[in-house]
């Protein structure tokens, strides 16, 4: 018998959750062909196992790779840490389809909103405008990991409203052509339809993001389209996600589900110390209304860890604070002048004190210069803010600002979660609910601010055994995800299923701290999480990722409706 490639004598965990096994694994053709003992056989590639695990490929549900897997097809980072299959186009924010003259908005929208450089989206994406289909195409045959595209709200509004989707709300005509262009995508090879209503997401012309002036029945609307297929999810942010949804926020969740049938993608629940009781009443929401009603509303739980790096040149951090959002959104020149304003720091104090309902806090406490560009200021480098100030002689606000302008804004500072065991106490409970499910990695936006996909290497190596077996993490991780999206080849090590395979050293498996890297077009940087104990990363039965470095095959395939690929 040949094969393509043969794994032998891992110890198999099938994604299931069921207790691991010793088998050998047999792949012809991107697919598993024989698990057991397989024997003598003629295989073009062998990895021997002995001593190793090996898992399904990890599914990512909520990533932002629309952008960089034009010029990047590994999604890297993501795919160190074993993750074979990303979704993209959540939030709502995704630039297919579009009309030509519409996409260099929906790129600055892009790039204000998920943190990624203006220049290397205009320099890097080779999509022209078009319909959903015509965005796919240019994946084809170009991409090392399987990728499922969502359809974004925002593109939706921008390409049936033009400029008016950023100031009112929709018609009845107007909806139904969303609906119709929603229908198309479906029809082209969109998996699912996402929108957010986050106040804290503002366009880069300082307007709401189209998706937060849509009515409620606008919503439903959209969601009712997804009834009339067999597959599909919808991903949604609420404006209430802080406090645990309003009534009103709870209400329009449900009506969603009712409209659709299909599962609710809802945003990551955390401990937030201006809300410290939003995570439970959230978790008990989704309890709820599956009891009540059988409704498959779905919040993500975050096993990364929380901090938080940013630049004010590129961030969304503070766009709650409507003093400070108005000035980082203002042109250059007049950026800079009101930054300087004695009258507008003095505002601003006001404003930063009131922390009610805020997702991110100026704390000059905590918050500690991480990478300058000017000689001169290289000794704040580790300092924190406050200490910053002290050496300057001046405020810790006007410390951050003033080297912050001297710097174009560019300065790179990080805050990070401190150690909080009520923080880890509601993770853990979020983890053993069997409605949360894992993710938070963001990945792909904010660049600057935050790297989430240490999440899978971190639930395999933080909360086990102690939380959950090993068997039990990996399913989270795989089969779980992939059952919610309609992947039934996926995510499983069963005969018949697409081989996606981790082969890992758990005696090795871990993650690093972020650091700063420069790889992006136009000399833009990112933080990173590297990897280790990932022996090899297989998609579609082809060795992809080797000890952490791409091989340079690109065998991912895009998926479509319910997880049929295109080729």
């Amino acid at each position: 018998m040949t094969y393509d490639l043969v794994i032998r004598g891992g110890q198999v965990c099938d994604g299931t959750g069921a207790s691991s096994f010793v088998a050998d694994i047999a792949v012809r053709d991107g697919r598993i062909v024989a698990i057991g003992d397989v024997g003598p056989a003629d295989a073009v590639e062998v990895i021997d196992a002995d001593g190793l695990w090996v898992t399904p490929g990890f599914i990512d549900i909520h990533t932002h790779y629309d952008a960089q897997l034009h010029f990047e097809p590994t999604a890297s980072p993501s795919s160190w840490h074993g993750t074979t299959t990303v979704f993209i186009g959540n939030c709502g924010f995704t630039f297919a389809p579009a009309k030509p003259d519409d996409l260099p908005w929906l790129l600055q929208m892009l790039s204000r909103v998920e943190g990624m450089s203006p220049e290397a989206l205009r320099e890097a994406v080779t999509f022209p405008g078009g319909s959903f289909a015509d965005y796919l195409s240019g994946f084809e045959g170009q991409i090392g990991v399987n990728v499922g595209a969502n359809v974004g709200h925002c593109a939706l509004r921008r390409f049936v409203m033009g400029d008016a989707a950023s100031e009112r709300t929709a018609t009845d005509a107007e909806i139904a052509q969303m609906q119709e262009l929603l229908r198309d995508a479906l029809a082209e090879g969109a998996i699912g339809f996402t929108s957010s209503q986050l106040e804290l997401h503002q366009a880069h012309d300082g307007r709401p993001v189209p998706s937060n002036l849509a009515e409620p029945d606008e919503l439903v609307a959209l969601a009712s389209v997804l009834a009339e297929y067999d597959f599909g999810s919808i991903e949604f942010i609420p404006k209430t996600f802080l406090e645990g949804y309003s009534a009103q926020d709870r209400d329009l969740i449900v009506r969603l589900w009712r409209a659709s049938g299909k599962p609710i993608h809802l945003n990551t629940l955390t401990l937030l110390p201006q809300a410290p009781d939003g995570w439970k009443r959230s978790l008990d929401f989704a309890t709820e209304a599956l009891a009540q009603e059988g409704a498959h509303i779905h919040p993500m739980f975050a096993s990364n860890h929380q901090g938080v790096h940013f630049a004010l040149a590129s961030t969304f951090l503070f766009d709650e604070y409507l003093t400070l959002r108005s000035a980082l959104t203002s042109p250059p020149a007049a950026r800079d002048a009101i930054l300087r304003s004695p009258d507008f720091r003095a505002a601003l104090r006001v404003e930063l004190a009131d922390v009610t309902n805020k997702s991110f806090t100026f704390n000059p406490q905590i918050l500690r210069v991480e990478v300058v560009h000017e000689p001169e200021h290289a000794r704040y480098v580790g300092m924190t803010v406050a200490e910053m100030a002290e050496d300057m002689g001046c405020d810790p606000l006007d410390a951050f600002l003033d080297v912050s302008l001297a710097e174009e804004l560019r300065t790179q500072f990080v805050q990070a979660a401190r150690p909080d065991k009520n923080r880890l106490d509601a993770i853990e409970e979020l983890i053993r609910s069997g409605i949360i499910t894992a993710g938070a990695s963001d990945a792909g936006a904010h660049l600057l601010s935050f790297c989430g996909v240490d999440y899978t290497t971190r639930l395999l190596t933080e909360w086990v055994p102690h939380v959950l077996s090993f068997e039990q993490a990996v399913s989270r991780l795989s089969m779980v995800p992939a059952r919610l999206h309609g992947l039934d080849d996926r995510g499983v090590i069963k005969v018949g299923a697409a081989a996606d395979l981790n082969v890992i050293d758990r005696t090795r498996l871990a993650t690093s701290p972020p650091r700063y890297v420069t790889d992006f077009p136009a000399n833009n940087g990112r933080f990173v999480i590297d990897a280790e104990g990932y022996v090899a990363t297989v998609v579609n039965g082809t060795v992809m990722m080797e000890e952490g470095t791409h091989t340079g095959a690109l065998p991912g395939h895009v998926l479509r409706g319910a997880g049929a690929p295109t080729s």
